[in-house]
């Protein structure tokens, strides 16, 4: 599992866009969005690449931070 850390999320509105959008990233089986804690972990990470996921994310209007 990989974890990113997200700036912009304010309610579990925001949360849920999130990982609806992650779940649309080819290879990705699992998403968890803590809009409190700013993370969304997903997985598997072998199958993922995580540059895609950052732009998906950017694109639905929040900020992916660099690690």
């Amino acid at each position: 599992m990989a974890t990113l850390k997200v700036s912009g999320m304010k309610s579990p509105d925001c949360a849920a866009t999130i990982s609806n959008v992650v779940k649309t990233a080819d290879g990705v089986e699992v998403v968890n969005v803590n809009y409190a804690t700013g993370e969304v972990t997903y997985g598997p990470t072998e199958c993922v690449d995580p540059e895609l996921i950052a732009e998906m994310i950017k694109d639905a209007g929040y900020e992916p931070e660099e690690n």
